[in-house]
């Protein structure tokens, strides 16, 4: 059995990089999780939940995906930090 409230009222951060492919698979996790109950964060907001979406094409792509993470543990550091791509 799966416990569905262990999503209700938290808050999530999504970061993408890369193509627009990207951009799609987040809004669709996004969208999966609002159906959870968990609302996306505003500008400054402290979240619950971070979802990094990368592009690991390049050795540019990936120096660009350590900085991000390493910011979401800056700025959220209690969240579950979810990273895929």
């Amino acid at each position: 059995m799966i416990d569905k409230t262990v999503f209700e009222n938290k808050i999530a951060a999504y970061y993408t990089l890369g193509c627009k492919l990207n951009f799609a698979e987040t809004s669709t996790i996004g969208k999966v999780l609002a159906e959870q109950g968990v609302r996306k964060a505003r500008p400054g907001e402290k979240a619950d939940i971070c979802v990094v979406n990368t592009c690991s094409v390049t050795a540019v792509a990936d120096k660009k995906n350590r900085a991000i993470i390493r910011r979401c543990r800056r700025e959220h550091p209690q969240a579950i930090l979810g990273v895929c791509g």
